[in-house]
């Protein structure tokens, strides 16, 4: 199973920062991260979501939900950040 943090917002709408989760894909484990709450499934999919794969962050366009996960992988979900 693949250990999934969840972030910022993301954290505190899903009431929880880790937990190990099955899925042998992004969309998978997205899906089993938002256990079918909606809310939580629309920040996990949003375009300006962090995903962080093995402390590397993952730009958007290489994050389709067909991209493979495997049961060692460490996956993080942030809410975006700003600054100046």
């Amino acid at each position: 199973m693949a250990v999934v943090k969840l972030f910022g917002t993301i954290g505190d709408i899903a009431g929880w920062s880790e937990a190990k989760l099955e899925g042998a894909t992004l969309g998978e484990i997205k899906a089993a991260a938002a256990g079918g709450d909606a809310r939580l499934a629309d920040h996990l999919d949003h375009r300006s979501t962090l995903v962080i794969l093995n402390a590397t962050l993952t730009p958007f366009s290489l994050r389709s939900d067909d991209l493979p996960i495997r049961p060692e992988d460490e996956v993080a979900f942030g809410s975006p950040v700003g600054g100046g």
